[in-house]
């Protein structure tokens, strides 16, 4: 027992005097000498290192370097780009007797990182980029001749750096201020792992954040694998996962996002390419590539991407500014707040106004979406394929193609931003889809049916329901081919008023409510507030209508008048033929509104179509007997007193 405990007495008393010797043999200031001036010699910048460096033997051997920041170039404000508020390393010892310096992990805890962006484009990072450029095209340095001054013991007191086996960032903060558009984002209580530094190798990371900004407040979670080249001007980060929990300004309510992919970036040319992007917010999900250049003033984004669903009205609901408020920009980059606040409700005027727009004049947007199923006002699609451009606040849909209702639509869409209210206008057109299907999925109308084309050509001032049918102005052409009129049977309700009038009995009919027609076609003026017509044109076997009238995009109200001619043959409800009424002209009017309209017909038209028939019939009765008489003895009589006066009134 004596034994193991002389030997646990001289093993601490080795370590005791190994760690004495190593304080000793390794001169801390000398170290820290050599960083600044090997920062300064590389870099030309300042390098403040107000902490000491102390050595550390628990957990495991290493020393820590105290307050350090590394000050801004010149032309930029004062202050330190890289500020750390403790710098932990983990040190291998027998190198380190020999002068080199192989680090095991290092840790920076409340690091803060400022990078700022002047308004001619420049950064202050850009002399180290080019500093990384220099020394990539710069001979190796091992290939070089030692300086002939430089003394034998000297070059041997150098320390030389050999590798970083990891990284870790415990609570930092990124800054990025953005001089050209005043926008600053404040990433706090970043933490970020590596499990290694090798540039030109692939290794595991991890990292999450909060985020601050004007327009949006967040939480960030990623983890993947970079690559850094090793000239530091590319990275890759392959297969990331990201989460962002996110409210705010531009984000009303509380949004929840995913997104992995690979992503590619370019650090001097501030280009971002995303392949394989498969994203989720919300009831959107969305795959493809996505490219960032943000190099220019305003950002460039290009794209090109699928998404099995795009519901708009749910979107519309999710991204409704009644959902949630902003948090203020001097609220979201205040030092004391830690978390994103929760969104607080609007109030209805303030949802009820305009949509704020501005972001438009912020983007610079280019792609591609295309869509399995579109879901808008009601209407389902598929295939949906549109180019999307969004430039100096002006966006536009062109090329819009879908199939819907067993047809094809076509069309663009335009949005101007720059006025206010906002500007817009659509071309469409439809072509073979089943009418009666659209109306009712679009507008609820169950009143129409038939193979549809329709050509919309409208222009609008403002985004609200209210604001679109005001300033809604523009035509539509609308053509319905082998229909009916749903609701109306116009040939019974002829016939039902023909016997009234004359009188007969009114039996119950038993036809379906409801007119066929081969043809009908109508081209409409859409202005102040109304959607009228006067060239309405039905055509059937049986019936040839002229219509004219308008509906009120306001109320909803139908006022439509139907003048109806009879050009086949009718029968009556005795199964007589209605002779009497083949082309005579029957107004029907239409009003109500038009999900439920109400058909009538102008009875007092038709009593004066009957006088008028009955009034024609008697005289046709009394001239008959006339000339009968006239043809008698009693023509023989005049014409014997007055020779020739019936030939003159031709009689």
């Amino acid at each position: 027992m004596k034994k193991w405990l002389y030997a646990l007495a001289i093993l601490v008393l080795v370590l005791l005097l190994g760690a004495f010797a190593l304080t000793r043999l390794v001169d801390t200031d000398r170290i820290k000498r050599l960083l600044v001036e090997q920062t300064r010699e590389k870099t030309g910048r300042t390098l403040v290192i107000e902490g000491d460096l102390s050595w550390r033997f628990f957990p495991s051997v290493g020393f820590t370097l105290g307050k350090t920041a590394l000050l801004n170039p010149a032309g930029f404000e004062q202050g330190a780009t890289l500020s750390v508020g403790e710098v932990s390393l983990d040190v291998a010892l027998q190198p380190l007797l020999d002068n080199r310096l192989e680090v095991g992990q290092a840790v920076l805890r409340n690091a803060r990182l400022h990078l700022i962006t002047r308004k001619d484009g420049s950064t202050n990072l850009d002399d180290l980029q080019r500093l990384n450029k220099r020394e990539a095209a710069a001979p190796d340095a091992e290939t070089t001749e030692p300086d002939v001054n430089e003394s034998a013991p000297e070059q041997a007191r150098r320390l030389e750096f050999v590798s970083l086996a990891g990284v870790k960032v415990v609570d930092a903060e990124v800054l990025l201020q953005d001089e050209r558009n005043a926008g600053l984002t404040r990433l706090n209580r970043v933490n970020l792992t590596l499990d290694r530094f090798a540039p030109g190798e692939e290794v595991p990371f991890g990292f999450s954040s909060n985020l601050f900004s004007d327009a949006v407040q967040g939480n960030v979670n990623a983890e993947g694998r970079l690559w850094l080249s090793p000239e530091y001007d590319r990275l890759r980060l392959d297969d990331l996962l990201v989460s962002l929990g996110a409210t705010g300004r531009a984000v009303p309510g509380n949004k929840e996002l995913t997104l992995s992919g690979d992503l590619a970036y370019h650090i001097a040319n501030k280009q971002a390419a995303f392949t394989g992007v498969n994203m989720t917010v919300g009831s959107l999900a969305l795959d493809g590539e996505l490219n960032v250049n943000h190099a220019p003033d305003v950002p460039q984004i290009r794209f090109d991407l699928h998404t099995p669903l795009l519901d708009l009205e749910q979107l519309s609901a999710e991204w409704s500014s009644e959902q949630g408020g902003a948090v203020s920009g001097a609220a979201a980059t205040d030092n004391n707040a830690e978390v994103p606040a929760e969104g607080a409700s609007l109030p209805p005027s303030v949802a009820s106004s305009e949509p704020d727009l501005s972001i438009l004049k912020t983007l610079d947007v280019q792609g591609r979406l295309s869509a399995d199923q579109l879901k808008v006002q009601g209407m389902e699609m598929e295939n949906l394929e549109l180019n999307i451009k969004v430039r100096q606040g002006k966006a536009s849909a062109e090329q819009i193609s879908a199939r819907l209702y067993d047809g094809t639509l076509n069309g663009t869409v335009s949005l101007n931003a720059n006025p206010t209210p906002a500007r817009f206008a659509l071309q469409t057109e439809l072509k073979g889809v089943d009418g009666y299907q659209l109306l009712n999925d679009a507008a609820g109308m169950d009143s129409l049916e038939g193979r549809a084309s329709v050509d919309l050509n409208v222009t609008g001032r403002g985004l609200s329901s209210q604001a679109i049918k005001e300033s809604l102005a523009g035509t539509s052409r609308v053509e319905f081919a082998d229909g009916a009129l749903r609701g109306i049977n116009i040939a019974a309700m002829i016939r039902r008023a023909y016997a009234q009038v004359k009188g007969q009995p009114v039996m119950e009919e038993q036809e379906a409510q409801k007119t066929d027609f081969s043809a009908l076609t109508a081209d409409f003026a859409i202005g102040e507030g109304k959607v009228s017509t006067d060239n309405l044109r039905l055509a059937s076997p049986l019936l040839r209508v002229r219509g004219e009238g308008e509906t009120s995009l306001l109320n909803d109200s139908l006022d439509v008048l139907l003048n109806t001619s009879i050009v086949g043959t009718l029968k009556g409800q005795d199964g007589e033929t209605l002779d009497e009424l083949k082309n005579i002209t029957v107004p029907v009017r239409i009003s109500g509104s038009y999900k439920e309209p109400r058909y009538s017909l102008d009875m007092q038209r038709v009593f004066d179509l009957y006088l008028k028939e009955k009034a024609g019939k008697e005289a046709e009765r009394l001239q008959r007997k006339l000339d009968e008489k006239l043809n008698g003895e009693l023509g023989d009589k005049i014409n014997e007193k007055l020779p020739g006066l019936l030939d003159k009134l031709g009689l």
